[in-house]
């Protein structure tokens, strides 16, 4: 029965690594995590600048389409101040001063001309309006696309490391 121990504790002692071994592998094992820790970081340190530069691009593609946008307005309503200004300087001309005198012209120009201004200050706020919703629309998706990248990336990571401590195990 001694030997039949002796042998199965040899066998064992066969099967069995040497603590240098042992330790060497440790220490190896911990130097790779660390290093893989600091992949980790550093790789999420790129995907958040990538994401806030894809941020950047996209607010700034959307202030330019937004200065396009109102540069087109603006001359939308330079050219309504003219057509109105136009319409005014033809009816002053028929009209002459048998239809209105002095005070009542001037009355009608202030109120055509305070119309005019309010129409236009209500477009320009309508237009606005619709940019402002159109910008948050376009921010939402941004935000979306980058919430699903980050995700996926973190999915991949998290099976990446699933797989390298499956293989430091093994």
């Amino acid at each position: 029965m001694a030997s039949f121990k002796i042998a199965a504790l040899q066998k064992s002692l066969d099967d069995s690594v040497p603590l240098s071994e042992l330790e060497l592998a440790n220490k190896q094992y911990n130097e790779l995590t660390a290093k893989y820790r600091d992949m980790l970081q550093k790789d999420n340190l790129l995907v958040q600048r990538t994401t806030n530069l894809e941020h950047m691009e996209s607010e700034n593609a959307s202030l330019k389409e937004q200065i396009n946008s109102l540069n087109k307005e603006l001359e939308i309503t330079k050219e309504k101040l003219h057509t109105v200004e136009q319409a005014w300087d033809q009816t002053t001309k028929l009209g002459g001063d048998n239809a209105m005198d002095k005070a009542t012209k001037a009355i009608t120009n202030s109120e055509i001309v305070s119309i005019s201004k309010k129409i236009t200050v209500l477009e320009m706020k309508e237009l606005n309006e619709r940019q402002r919703a159109e910008h948050s629309h376009r921010m939402y998706e941004h935000l979306r696309n980058t919430l699903k990248q980050v995700e996926e990336r973190n999915f991949e990571l998290e099976t990446k490391f699933a797989e390298v401590s499956r293989n430091v195990i093994k």
